[in-house]
Order: C-alpha cells, then sequence, then structure tokens
C-alpha cells in the first residue's frame, strides 16, 4: 500500500495493466533474442521485474484509491495472466534454451492447473491462489535464478530421436509434470468431496 499511496495521481491501475503487458512481450523478446546473444537474458529478467511490479501494484492501486471494479479487475487481471503465462513458454520456446514442445507443454500444465482452480473457487468456493508455498512473486524470483544459472550452464544432457535435450528443458518437463500431477490430485479430491456433499444434501432433501 505504501507504494501504491507514492505513485503519482496520473498513474492509474489501467495503465499498470497496460505496463504488465509491455514487461510480459520483453521477457519473451529477451528470451528470443538470446539466439543472438545469451546476455539477452537479462533484458528478460528485468522485464519479469518490472511485470511484478505491475501485476502485484494495479489491484492495490486501485483499492487505495476506493477505485475497485471487482467483476472488471477479475476479469482482466486473469486474462492479462493468461497471455503472460503464454508470452513467457513462447519465448522460451523460441529461444536455444528450450525446445517449442517444451515450452508449451509447461504452457499446457500451468493453464490446465489454472482452470481447476477458477472452477474449484466456483464449485467450492475456495481460490488457491498458490501451492506448496509458491506463490507469484517466489515462482517470479526462481524464473530470474534460473535464468542466470542458464547463462553459465545449461548444457544438452541426452538426445531423444537426435534431438538435443537440455538442461532447461528437463526442468520444463518436471515443472510441467508436476502441475499436472497437482490438477489431477487436486481434481480426484475435489470430485469425491463435492460427490459426497451433494449426496447427503440429497438425503437431507428426502428425508
Amino acid at each position: 500500500p505504501r507504494i501504491a499511496k507514492a505513485l503519482p495521481k496520473w498513474v492509474m491501475p489501467d495503465h499498470l495493466t497496460i505496463l504488465g503487458i509491455v514487461a510480459a512481450i520483453s521477457i519473451a523478446v529477451g528470451y528470443i533474442l538470446t539466439r543472438f546473444s545469451i546476455w539477452w537474458i537479462w533484458f528478460a529478467n528485468f522485464g519479469l521485474l518490472v511485470h511484478w511490479f505491475a501485476d502485484s501494484l494495479d489491484g492495490t492501486l486501485a483499492r487505495v484509491r476506493h477505485t475497485e471494479r471487482e467483476n472488471y479487475g477479475y476479469f482482466v487481471d486473469h486474462i492479462c495472466d493468461a497471455v503472460t503465462t503464454f508470452l513467457v513458454c513462447f519465448g522460451l520456446g523460441a529461444s536455444p534454451l528450450m525446445d517449442m514442445r517444451t515450452g508449451m507443454y509447461l504452457a499446457v500444465g500451468y493453464f490446465m492447473l489454472n482452470i481447476y482452480v477458477h472452477i474449484a473457487a466456483y464449485s467450492m468456493g475456495v481460490f488457491r491462489l498458490s501451492y506448496s508455498r509458491l506463490g507469484p512473486t517466489e515462482v517470479r524470483i526462481l524464473i530470474i535464478i534460473a535464468n542466470i544459472i542458464v547463462i553459465f550452464w545449461n548444457p544438452v544432457i541426452y538426445h531423444i530421436f537426435g534431438q538435443p535435450v537440455r538442461a532447461l528443458d528437463a526442468v520444463g518437463i518436471l515443472v510441467g509434470t508436476g502441475f499436472l500431477i497437482v490438477f489431477a490430485i487436486s481434481v480426484i479430491k475435489d470430485a469425491i468431496e463435492l460427490d459426497r456433499e451433494d449426496r447427503a444434501k440429497r438425503i437431507d432433501m428426502n428425508a
């Protein structure tokens, strides 16, 4: 709130939302430009920091100034999150750091888990923003650390059908698979719970 209060009056939440999208594009561009020099990854890191700033403050600024638009804010925020995820994963896949198939696998895993979160919020009234104590800020920090590591170390660790698989591909596959495992476990667990609740309601109605 302190940072939001310190922002100039002419800065509006929508400006921060637009800044977040521009930052997401910068992240993708930074990754793609590593085709020419690995040091462009610092541009991607800069984009991640700007995106964190914008994404963290747009809603806070609206609340501080009492200009909340609940439905609009919810809609725009999550649409922008989806666009950002695609841009980051596409940028990685279009770079020499990761295979495009790995990048898209990572995106699909994230999107499936994200879809589950919103369906669970509607069905169960519980909105989970993070898993295993990893929220958006922690994820960005981990990405920046990984970006710094691959500047110095991202070897080809094996080949599949003659195609090189780098260390970052292995990380992407593990993370994407982790998303899908959490998705599957959460869906089964919640489906069982919802079925139990609905059966109990039906029994109460017939009693």
